[in-house]
């Protein structure tokens, strides 16, 4: 019943997102008359062909006859531009390009189940790379179309729990040293871009620099046995609230296991970070291929930011929340690349937002469309992960967390 309750709660949160985020955005084409950068009037049209043309040939009401309009025209005095709408930009998508963007991401789907599949090695599990990268797709498949609290994460786990029985634990480490991992490959890979332009993404730097940070001190607290006994870690650990406590558990014993490997964290940071580079491009492809007009070092500043808190388990595979983010960074950071056919700012803002918007439901359904792969393999896998083998894990954890409750503290 909780269970339900956090699913419906997700769900309307998700919906409440989405309803903010649309209803900011135009979806229709607008043409737009203005003084200096003050709007004068608009007016609704249908555009006819490419958006970014010169001229562009557009519609008005029901008048069938075309009309054009160029860069720098000027109607009844007043200085006009067209401004398509939110689905007017998936018109005349560059298909080559969008493919360049479709095949980054399946690069990083292999890279991700490669490097999970190398910590699981370390773990002393004899799964085959093959088999590891048929379950990360099963992974996927249950981040992106299955609403619910029950992850992808979970789901793949206990595919290779069925697979090597016996190592419950080594498994649920492994993915928690591979999400840690990852988090910090894509922190670091932000907090290097924003060195060059600090002037600029100031504020971006902090964050992304306060995650670094604060991922760094995991580690280092891990890592060193003096620290541990300093500040009596088990001892707090032992004395946070159920749930919290259980989790830094298992991430202190996670990292803690993998002490004695660290080429193994270095080669999967340095994975990492690769893995990344080619996920910030297959967005910057797509990006290209709608027409976006924002300049692939600030997809670099950006995408680290949007993808760390899209991962918060809020909604499936980060629906809404990285809707809102897109449209607020791009608007914020993207509107002065408009300026040479926008000049009001606030204008441009809205016209880049809706870009962004726009941007980040096509890379979305892209990536349900590479989800169907990982459905595919569950359509098709011999030993199913069933409901009840769901169910059995989390009472098991549920039993963890009561004797851990249980046993005498210091």
């Amino acid at each position: 019943m909780k269970g339900a309750t956090g699913t419906v709660i997700k769900l309307v949160l998700v919906a409440a997102l989405m309803f903010f985020v649309f209803r900011s955005i135009h979806f229709e084409d607008r043409l737009v008359m203005r003084d200096g950068d003050k709007v004068v009037a608009e007016q609704e049209i249908e555009i006819q062909g490419p958006w970014n043309a010169d001229p562009i040939t557009y519609l008005v009401g029901d008048d069938p006859q075309p009309r054009q309009i160029g860069r720098g025209a000027v109607i009844e005095g007043h200085d006009a531009t067209i401004e398509p709408g939110f689905i007017t930009y998936w018109h005349n998508l560059d298909p080559g390009l969008f493919a360049l963007g479709a095949f980054c991401y399946f690069l990083t789907a292999l890279i991700a189940g490669a490097r999970w599949w190398w910590l699981l090695r370390c773990n002393g599990t004899d799964v085959s790379l093959l088999e590891t990268l048929r379950f990360t797709w099963i992974g996927v498949f249950f981040n992106t179309v299955v609403p619910g609290a029950t992850g992808g994460d979970l789901i793949k786990a206990l595919y290779i729990m069925k697979r090597c029985p016996g190592h419950r634990v080594q498994v649920l480490v492994s993915v928690v040293v591979d999400r840690v991992l990852g988090l910090a490959s894509l922190a670091f890979l932000g907090a290097v871009i924003v060195l060059f332009a600090l002037d600029r993404f100031g504020e971006i730097a902090l964050g992304i620099w306060c995650v670094i940070g604060g991922v760094g001190l995991l580690g280092l607290f891990a890592f060193s046995r003096r620290l541990r006994r300093l500040v009596r870690i088990s001892w707090l650990l032992e004395r946070l609230p159920q749930k919290v406590g259980h989790l830094l558990k298992l991430v202190d014993q996670a990292v803690f296991f993998y002490r004695n490997h660290g080429g193994v964290i270095v080669a999967s940071l340095v994975a990492g970070i690769g893995n990344h580079v080619l996920s910030v491009l297959s967005v910057a492809f797509i990006g290209d291929a709608l027409g976006v007009g924002m300049p692939w070092f600030e997809y670099f500043a950006l995408i680290p930011v949007i993808n760390i808190v899209s991962a918060l388990p809020i909604g499936p595979n980060g629906w809404g929340v990285g809707e809102a983010l897109y449209k607020l960074l791009f608007a914020k950071y993207g509107a002065a690349h408009l300026a040479a056919t926008i000049p009001d700012p606030a204008q441009a803002a809205q016209a880049m937002g809706t870009r962004g918007v726009s941007l980040s439901v096509l890379y979305r359904l892209h990536l349900t469309f590479w989800s169907l792969l990982g459905g595919l393999f569950v359509l098709f896998e011999k030993d199913k992960v069933t409901k009840d083998d769901i169910a059995r894990e989390v009472a098991l954890e549920q039993r963890e967390d009561e004797r851990d409750d249980n046993l005498p503290s210091d």
